[in-house]
This record gives C-alpha cells, structure tokens and sequence, in this order.
C-alpha cells in the first residue's frame, strides 16, 4: 500500500555531476530504453515479479528510476523509502524533478545494465527505486528557502537523503502537510493529489471525503501564506494594500493593513498561467474569492492601476472568456 498522507516521506537525490545528468537523461527525463532491460535484469523472474513490473510500467507510462551507491548511509536512507513516498532531483541550487516512489529493489545486476558503473568507484547505483513518471519543475532553493524560512545551506543536499528533522518540521508547519508542499513546487491549485501523482491502491484523501471546517480553514491559511512571494509583496506594498477593483484595505486589529494576491490567469493546470507581476491583481479577500471561482467579470478600464504595475489585458480577456461562470 501506499503511504498515506499523513506518513509521507520526500527524499532528495543530487544530480549535480556529469555522470548524474547523463544518468537523468537514461531514466528520469526519459523512460528506460528498451523496456527489456529491465525484464531481463533481474537474476530469477517470477511470475509474480513480471506482473508486478507491468503494473509499474502501466503506471507510470513506460519505466523510470533512480538509485544510490552502497556507501555511507545509502541503504538504510533506501529501506526507509514506501510506496507513495516523494523523491525530488537536486542540482544547480534548485530542486528539478519531482516523482513518486512506486517500488524499491536492490538489483545490482540491473543497476549496471541500465547506468553501467561509477568509473570513479567501481560502484553502481544499486538500491534502485521504480517512480512515476517525474515532473519537471523549477524550484529554486533561495525560494524554498523564503518560503519555510530556512538558511539555504541546509537545502543543499550532497548525497541521497531523507528529508528530516527542522526541514520536515518547517515543511510541515508551513503547508500543513508533505503533499501541499509538493503542490506547491508543481504549481497545482486543487486539493488533494495531482492527477499525475495519483497511484494505485492509494487511499482516498480529504479531497474525496468531507474534511472538518477547521481543515478546510487551515488549508486556505496555508495556500495565501505561500503564494505571499517577494514579487506579492512588492505589488502589495505598491497598492498600499488596497483593491484594485473596489479600492478597499482591509484594516486588521494590530492596524496593518491586509490584502492578497490573485493570479488573473491561474498557475496550476490547465490554465498554466504565468507568475508575473502582469498576470497579479492586488485584492481584498471578498474579490479575490469572487474572482477565484469566476463569479465576477474583470473590467479592464476600471480597475485601479499603478504606473509601475502594469496588468496584462490578456489576462484580464482570459479570465472573462474561460473563468467567468454562466457567460
């Protein structure tokens, strides 16, 4: 089975070497090739085992891995991995990939076949991990870093580890659980599990079941304190924390002010809109639902605008020809 939500576990493998990007290109950018390779890398083949090979490959639409040396802690970080479990590629300061771990094998044999060997040890990359087939992203550490409030030194991941202690507490208490953070990172907006990270046999979560009010209110916390980015906060304060459709500012009691950002065209799929400052309206919570959930048309020529925040009439025309309800 799975692991649930409530036990998801991210793992983090770094790609960073010229050996590592040749090795993403064989079986993370690209599905293993040919697919016989695998078949024919395990030293006995059960019937059992062929079937379970299918049901990856059905999964994930073709065959794509990973796998860590046996050196340090590599095989214990390795038999901690589940079912379900979040694996993200790390290089250049960003995280690049993001999968889930759909089986774990330790298959030297194939190991071999599929990578060939570290001419630098003479060691494959052994404990192999089967994935979905991983999303591309670009997640900047310096950003995530902002996000959790962390020193970006302790996202700088050498070796192939677990993340733990304060980078899981803050992961945790910032978005509330592993699989919003991952959301985050791929840009989707629904609840739940985005559908390419959807597994077999996973148990349904709060998406398909009625979750507790206070769940409900914890999340929508969650989602406006990470879209709270520099480039927000910046057209906030160039607003003044004001509408840009009623003018309003939002009084809180300590007395600042509070507004927050909408993206006119939506970042998650099938919108796929752009994280510019052309694409953002600064709004109160009354607006930014409305608009939201496409209950209001925007107005172009009535919207307040600033010289230096210059919105984007594609946006604006997108939003009324897709968004808005009951045209």
């Amino acid at each position: 089975m799975p692991a649930t939500s409530d036990d998801l576990e991210i793992f983090v493998f770094p790609a960073a070497n010229p050996t590592a990007q040749e090795n993403l290109l064989k079986s993370i950018e690209n599905p293993i090739q040919p697919e016989s390779i695998v078949f024919d890398g395990f030293k006995e083949m059960s019937e059992a085992l062929h079937n379970k090979l299918e049901r990856i490959k059905n999964t994930a639409g073709g065959f794509y891995a990973w796998g860590a040396e046996p050196r340090g802690h590599a095989s214990s970080t390795w038999g901690k991995m589940a079912r379900g479990d979040y694996v993200l590629a790390y290089y250049a300061k960003g995280f690049h990939y993001v999968a889930r771990v759909l089986a774990t094998f330790h298959e030297p044999t194939l190991a071999t076949s599929i990578w060939g060997t570290n001419e630098n040890t003479g060691n494959t990359w052994e404990y192999m991990y089967f994935l979905t087939k991983p999303v591309k992203i670009a997640a900047p550490i310096d950003w995530i870093a902002d996000i959790l409030s962390l020193n970006e030194s302790s996202l700088m991941y050498q070796g192939f580890n677990r993340i733990g202690g304060r980078n899981r507490e803050a992961i945790l208490n910032t978005c509330g659980s592993v699989q919003d953070f991952v959301n985050l990172l791929i840009g989707y907006e629904g609840d739940g599990i985005p559908p390419e990270f959807l597994v077999a046999d996973h148990t349904p979560t709060a998406a398909d079941l009625k979750e507790p009010e206070e769940a409900k209110r914890m999340k929508t916390e969650v989602y406006r304190i990470l879209r709270d980015t520099i480039l927000a906060r910046t057209l906030k304060e160039m607003h003044q924390n004001q509408c840009q459709v009623c003018g309003e500012s939002l009084q809180l009691s300590e007395g600042t002010a509070y507004s927050e950002a909408h993206h006119i065209k939506p970042l998650g799929k099938p919108h796929n809109g752009p994280d510019i400052a052309a694409n953002i309206l600064v709004l109160c919570p009354n607006h930014h639902v409305l608009y939201d959930y496409g209950a209001l048309w925007l107005d172009f020529h009535d919207l307040h605008h600033h010289p230096h925040h210059l919105i984007g009439a594609e946006f604006v025309n997108y939003h009324n020809r897709t968004i808005v309800k009951d045209q």
